[in-house]
């Protein structure tokens, strides 16, 4: 007993934190076709990543893996749906299950993961999958990759880390916390959705139609300023879109939808599109003492930043290709980052860094 005791003591732990995969219903259509609303395309890189952190050196290490939001795309997975932007617990189901299915190979991975000894799963609501408040969408995600998963729906805090997906620090993404479902006047409940997804859902995707990648290029403020210049009438059609969805989105009557006149104003005044999220956390980190470490996903941008000594933030930024602008960034790149949290004498210390696949294993994340 005592040999197991210290057994147990002596074992390596670890904690890794993944963020914003955007699982659709899968690369193709029913009908062969490719299925433009999928954002995620490295369902084996990922497969790789879970096997070689529970095997090897790991194999009997304690490792839990946090998904920290967006990991299910459940605002639209469907350009045949009618009114997207409602979900019900019965069409969250539906559309769970389709992703599911899309990417049985992750669930089987995810599965086969948590299954084995000292392993565990935990799940961080993000604004692309609120559906994770439904209790039974939790069970099916619990019958497709292990009864044990378990689901934070605000924040996800540990030994002085604090984890959150970060959209309630960007107005038209931020859920009201004290009000997750419409009710009145509805004969079932219909998730309060942020202003964000009707966006995505009436301008985003509709793009995307015609220009697939058009979500993928970051800051959105600089790609409009570009597309002025470079496209003036792609840009004068963008422009016309966001006007007349404002007007739209603001003064239609329907109980399924929460909108409200200061909430319109806020999001009219807030930029960029895509915060950075470096004052949120650097909020919580000077108001927290028991907080030293704040993980954000959200923006797509991976960074490690400090604030002061044994105070940091990091980004886990996206397994999804993205174009960014910026002079340094400039280009499109895949960086499948994750933060990688080791404990050391019982303390952890967190890391940022970039799978590389199975030939090159992590390196350290040269991004800021």
């Amino acid at each position: 007993m005592e040999e197991q005791v210290e057994k147990d003591k002596d074992r390596a732990k670890i904690k890794l934190v993944v963020s914003d995969f955007h699982l659709g219903a899968g690369h193709r259509n029913p009908d062969g076709s490719i299925n433009i609303l999928e954002d995620f395309f490295h369902d084996r890189e990922f497969i790789e990543f879970l096997e070689y952190f529970c095997s090897g050196k790991y194999d009997e290490a304690e490792v839990e893996l946090i998904i920290n939001g967006d990991f299910f795309n459940l605002l639209m997975i469907d350009f045949k749906e009618i009114e997207p932007e409602i979900v019900t617990e019965q069409i969250a189901l539906r559309r769970m299950k389709k992703i599911m299915e899309g990417h049985r190979a992750v669930m089987n991975a995810l599965r086969y993961f948590q299954s084995l000894e000292f392993k565990g799963i935990t799940f961080v609501m993000g604004n692309h999958d609120p559906g994770i408040l439904f209790p039974s969408v939790q069970e099916l995600i619990r019958r497709f990759v292990g009864s044990a998963t378990r689901f934070f729906l605000d924040s996800y805090e540990f030994d002085g880390i604090y984890v959150e997906h970060g959209n309630q620090y960007e107005v038209a993404n931020a859920f009201d916390r004290n009000q997750y479902f419409l009710t009145k006047s509805l004969p079932e409940p219909v998730l309060n959705q942020p202003w964000g997804t009707y966006f995505l859902v009436y301008v985003i995707n509709t793009v995307k139609r015609n220009k697939r990648h058009f979500d993928k290029v970051l800051p959105f403020g600089t790609y409009l300023k570009w597309l002025l210049i470079s496209d003036i009438k792609f840009f004068l059609k963008i422009f016309w879109m966001i006007i007349r969805f404002f007007f739209i989105s603001r003064f239609k009557n329907d109980p399924r939808r929460n909108t409200s006149f200061k909430q319109t104003l806020k999001i009219i005044m807030e930029a960029p599109i895509f915060p950075d999220l470096d004052q949120a956390a650097e909020k919580i980190l000077a108001t927290r003492d028991d907080i030293r470490t704040v993980i954000f996903g959200h923006n797509h941008r991976p960074m490690i930043r400090q604030f002061g000594p044994r105070k940091e933030y990091i980004n886990t930024g996206t397994w999804n290709e993205m174009t960014h602008l910026e002079l340094d960034r400039l280009g499109t790149r895949l960086i499948c980052s994750f933060a990688f949290i080791e404990y050391i004498g019982g303390k952890p210390q967190t890391s940022l860094k970039v799978w590389k696949g199975k030939s090159r294993l992590a390196l350290e994340a040269d991004v800021a």
